[in-house]
């Protein structure tokens, strides 16, 4: 299936397996409660036909065009099936599958991808997709006139930088050898880089066809994704059809309706009356659904790749520039309470950036015990011993948004921090972080599969700003660190430096670190292929997906 069988692709696999074994062995392991795991053993022969309608509990998304936005769920969600990569990633199998490309190659020293395209992939609007597809679009990507968040994660191509300061009319790294050989050179090794290939914005897209939309395309793209687009009612829904052209077969289910649904109550009503087929269950709502007879075998669950946390703007002046106020803030808040409290333990007690089911997860990292005699110590030496208002930009979401910060305010209060909210939707949120324009926040970051490139994404100084790291943090000893991670072939000496960063990163405490997600989905009975995607549950691949209509 892949010709790759040099030192460095090995390396690349061995590690990604290895994830998948951490998550498996880890005291926080994955679940799966509900029978299927994949379908369930006695669901059947697959079906074709059918519709899924499923919640989107994080609003509307702000553009379906993936260079322009960010890693958000409520977009990838949906692009991940519009768009297709040259390679895939499969999290729950915990390896890398061909996609748009058959078989790829990655030179001795690491520095040079070849990839082959299939043939006969093609566009919703019929046309095929060649490797000037792909060119086109990580350019677009790089392009400055795109300002695309995306753009920091591909400056490791040859040509790239030269390509952005408008030196150059073409990225140098980025060759056509035919219509279906594509050759991606970099300027040094970068072992996160079939990671970033795997992710939707780097899914083809058609020249012809941007151009015809112009903005519009974020509204109604084409890709060449298992999924065509259909639909978007805005703060409503948007749908999706089958692509009867898709090159690894017409997908089971026949459409795909995302309903907008950030109400809790709302969704449970729209469950218990069947007008949608599954939803991601919140932290009230989860004992509740897995105690009960009639759902507990429908429940998929799994410990997920996101860090909940309250991010510090080290680019706005304030009482946080200080290291000992940020280190203050996490002795003072006790995070297991509020889990226990807020959570109801839907969600595991961050020790740093890394959760529990990644590999490069490391137990004794720094970390923060619930000290406030140790906070109160360090605002005085900071000259904060009287203390000062925090400005939280936050949310509604029930596990980081609103009653996690009015839980944690009354920790800080009896350190002498006052805390003022401001509640946004996820869309306002998102677009604030990715300007600047916050002071403190609240988020949750996460879903690479990764280590390097879950540290570097929201920490190295490369990806300052939109492209991640909306901490704005910058450390040289972290960049340097990540940067020799990324570039071993040596599985161990990586591990070694990612941690020594994290750690370094964790002392410097740019976000108080809160918890990790424990991802829960419900689902009727007659909903069959749901797995327990550790990126992020949202994930589903929706091949696989489909109705069984004899349970309706």
């Amino acid at each position: 299936m892949m010709k790759g069988k040099r030192r460095l692709f090995k390396n690349l696999l061995a590690m990604i397996v290895l994830v998948l074994a951490l998550s498996a062995c880890s005291s926080n392991s994955s679940t799966t409660t509900s029978t299927e795991n994949g379908a369930s053993k006695d669901a059947g022969k697959p079906t074709y036909g059918g519709t899924l309608v499923r919640a989107d509990i994080y609003g509307d998304p702000q553009n379906l065009d993936p260079a322009i936005r960010s890693h958000g769920t409520s977009t990838s969600m949906i692009t991940w099936n519009i768009f297709e990569p040259l390679v895939r990633y499969d999290a729950v199998k915990g390896k890398f599958l061909p996609a748009n490309a058959e078989s790829w190659e990655i030179s001795t020293d690491g520095k040079v991808y070849s990839f082959t395209l299939r043939k006969g992939v093609k566009f919703h609007n019929g046309r095929e997709v060649t490797a000037e597809d792909f060119k086109y679009t990580l350019e677009r990507v790089l392009n400055p006139k795109t300002a695309s968040p995306n753009a920091g994660s591909l400056t490791g191509i040859v040509g790239s930088k030269e390509f952005m300061a408008g030196k150059s009319k073409e990225v140098s790294g980025i060759k056509v050898v035919n219509s279906t050989k594509l050759e991606i050179t970099l300027s040094k090794p970068d072992n996160t880089f079939l990671t970033i290939m795997s992710l939707p914005f780097t899914g083809a897209v058609p020249k012809e066809v941007v151009e015809e939309k112009g903005d519009k395309f974020g509204q109604e793209p084409v890709g060449a994704g298992p999924f065509k687009f259909s639909k978007w009612v805005r703060d409503s829904e948007v749908d999706l059809v089958a692509n009867e052209d898709y090159y690894a077969g017409k997908p089971y289910l026949e459409k795909v309706d995302y309903i907008i649904m950030t109400d809790q109550t709302a969704r449970d009503n729209a469950f218990a009356s069947k007008q949608i087929d599954m939803m991601v269950l919140g932290d009230a709502q989860y004992k509740r659904y897995a105690t009960d007879p009639s759902y507990k075998s429908q429940i998929v669950e799994v410990p997920e790749l996101f860090t909940r946390n309250m991010k510090f703007n080290l680019d706005k002046k304030g009482p946080w520039q200080d290291v000992r106020v940020r280190q203050a803030i996490n002795y003072a808040i006790d995070r297991d309470t509020i889990i226990g409290s807020v959570i109801q333990g839907k969600a595991y007690s961050a020790l740093g950036v890394l959760p529990t089911s990644i590999q490069g997860f490391n137990k004794a990292v720094t970390s923060y015990k619930y000290e406030p005699k140790k906070a109160k110590k360090l605002l005085e030496e900071a000259g904060y011993g009287n203390g000062f208002t925090l400005n939280i930009l936050t949310t509604s979401h029930p596990a980081f948004g609103l009653p996690a910060v009015e839980a944690l305010s009354g920790y800080l209060e009896k350190v002498g921090i006052k805390v003022k909210t401001e509640q946004v939707d996820f869309a306002t949120l998102t677009d604030r972080l990715n300007s600047g324009n916050y002071e403190v926040a609240m988020s949750s970051n996460g879903g690479s599969t990764n280590p390097v490139e879950y540290l570097s994404r929201y920490f190295h100084s490369k990806n300052d700003g939109a492209s991640g790291n909306t901490s704005h943090y910058k450390n040289p000893a972290v960049d340097t660190l990540l940067d020799k991670a990324s570039e071993t072939t040596d599985n161990k000496e990586m591990i070694s430096d990612l941690q020594k960063a994290e750690d370094l990163i964790v002392k410097d405490a740019p976000w108080w670190f809160f918890n990790y997600n424990k991802a829960v989905i419900v689902h009727q009975k007659w909903i069959k292929g749901l797995q327990p995607v550790p990126t992020d549950i949202d994930y589903q691949d929706l091949t696989k997906v489909w109705v069984d209509e004899s349970q309706k």
